[in-house]
């Protein structure tokens, strides 16, 4: 799992590539968590993830209620529709804004 950083207009985005699963959750953690905590506006660009698992869940609707609860916000940019309907099926998607590209959520800012 590959976690690349960058920033436009004051928003962070966190550009996740590769599988999230139980090895690439654990392996981009603590990069993830720090680009987070960071500022206080975020995109998690998810355009270049094949596959997430719980595990995978888990960052961004962490990340995201931690946003929340500072006063921030977190966005998931370009989530594959297999992504989507486990959001949905779960019952994280009201908790984490979603849009499909990562222009759609920066837009939310």
């Amino acid at each position: 799992m590959k976690v690349s950083v960058d920033q436009t207009k004051g928003i962070r985005r966190i550009a996740l590539e590769g599988r999230l699963d139980a090895a690439g959750a654990q392996a981009a953690e603590s990069e993830f968590n720090a680009a987070v905590d960071a500022g206080p506006k975020v995109i998690v660009d998810s355009t270049q993830v094949p596959f997430i698992a719980s595990l995978g869940i888990r960052m961004p609707v962490a990340a995201s209620q931690s946003q929340a609860k500072a006063g921030g916000k977190l966005v998931l940019a370009g989530p594959d529709e297999m992504t989507l309907r486990i959001l949905s099926t779960t019952g994280i998607d009201p908790h984490v804004p979603v849009r499909a590209t990562v222009d759609e959520a920066l837009a939310l800012f």
